[in-house]
């Protein structure tokens, strides 16, 4: 037997809520890049909400996942870099040359992350990184510290 009354605005709309959301879909990636691109997307894409990205994210998820392989396959360039090779100028510049790709392939999958709001910074709440909209809630001092 259900409940006398009238139904409250929350329960007429429950329904039509969990609906919606059982039916988004995630971003699926697009055909033409590698496989590793694929897993990265992947990856992204169901640690965020399945509302997080929409067809205009695109471009820039495929930007992001191109230049994180890319990171990758240099930073195992330089975790396989013979050390025997610096004491060589030519290999000295080589060395130089991967650190340089590699931070700027860092550089760009950071702008990107940010761009695309999955840094830590754009998931954190303001009050749990001591942003507390200018308010601090100090304790009183005759208040007991939790230990």
């Amino acid at each position: 037997m259900g409940a006398r009354g009238r139904k409250s605005e929350a329960e007429v709309l429950a329904p039509a809520l969990v609906a919606s959301i059982s039916s988004e879909s995630r971003l699926v990636a697009p055909a033409h890049i590698t496989d590793a691109e694929r897993a990265v997307w992947s990856e992204l894409v169901n640690d965020q909400p399945a509302s997080a990205f929409s067809p205009t994210h695109i471009p820039l998820l495929e930007q992001y996942c191109r230049h994180i392989v890319q990171a990758r396959l240099i930073a195992d360039e330089i975790m396989n870099f013979d050390r025997a090779w610096l004491a060589d100028d030519d290999g000295l510049k080589r060395y130089d040359k991967l650190l340089g790709m590699q931070e700027r392939e860092g550089r760009a999958a950071s702008s990107l992350a940010t761009r695309l709001r999955i840094t830590r910074q754009a998931v954190v709440h303001p009050e749990a990184a001591g942003r507390g909209g200018g308010k601090a809630k100090a304790r009183k001092p005759w208040e007991l510290v939790d230990a």
